[in-house]
């Protein structure tokens, strides 16, 4: 196998189960433990993964630049932006958070819609839409991100309302909530909320269990959460309306 399959298949492979041992992945693709780590090396400097006790190698979702992040779970995140764009009623006023995963969603989405977005790529994706009034939130660009952030997105974000806010999550946990990598991020994501009435969630299974520095809002805040598989630690949350979508 060559080298770039070999590591786009160590990424896929680590997507599904969080982690992979060195181990494995020499039995799984018949090569050296020696190549496994010169693969796991390159994807380290590439931001893409990071090695940790044990001698596995996890994804480090926070320091990859949202290209990235793009490359990940490509189906699952097309079956749920599916589940969520079908679950918004026509007419509805939307805030749509940047993010592969929202953007997903976006690519189902049918008119009549207000779209509200700091994202660009949302933004281009409904560009020609004569069925969907654009509004994109600009100011400080944050070419990491692919996002507008800073005081002046959210002086334009405070001039809104909206039906629905769609979130994508950087981490979100059972018990600390969901919350976000950069502080920028997170007050964009936090003035949706204040100024929608629905607040929706959509996260694959890699971003539960998981807490970044910046709160966003606990899980009471949250009226549907769209996930990919069942959340055995959320526990008995009767407030929290979940919905599984089948990622298979």
């Amino acid at each position: 196998m060559h080298k770039t399959a070999r590591q786009k298949y160590i990424i896929d492979i680590i997507s599904e189960n969080g982690q992979a041992s060195i181990s494995d992945l020499v039995e799984t693709l018949h090569v050296s433990a020696d190549t496994i780590r010169r693969d796991l090396s390159d994807l380290e400097k590439q931001g893409l993964a990071q090695k940790n006790h044990g001698g596995a190698i996890a994804l480090d979702l926070s320091a990859m630049h949202r290209q990235g992040r793009n490359t990940l779970l490509p189906h699952t995140k097309q079956r749920l932006g599916k589940r969520v764009a079908e679950s918004v009623p026509p007419g509805s006023t939307l805030f749509l958070d940047a993010g592969s995963t929202v953007l997903a969603v976006a690519t189902f989405l049918q008119g009549p819609l207000t779209v509200i977005t700091p994202s660009l790529d949302i933004a281009h994706h409904f560009s020609d839409r004569s069925d969907i009034e654009l509004i994109l939130l600009g100011g400080k660009w944050d070419q990491r991100q692919r996002l507008f952030a800073g005081s002046a997105t959210l002086s334009l974000l405070s001039r809104y309302r909206a039906d629905i806010a769609i979130l994508g999550a950087c981490a979100i946990h059972a018990t600390l909530g969901l919350s976000a990598s950069q502080e920028a991020d997170a007050e964009v994501k936090r003035a949706m909320l204040d100024a929608s009435q629905q607040h929706w969630i959509v996260a694959d299974h890699l971003k539960l269990n998981h807490c970044e520095p910046y709160l966003v809002a606990g899980l009471s805040e949250i009226h549907q959460l769209f996930l990919d598989c069942p959340w055995d630690e959320l526990g008995d949350n009767s407030a929290l309306h979940v919905t599984i979508v089948d990622a298979k």
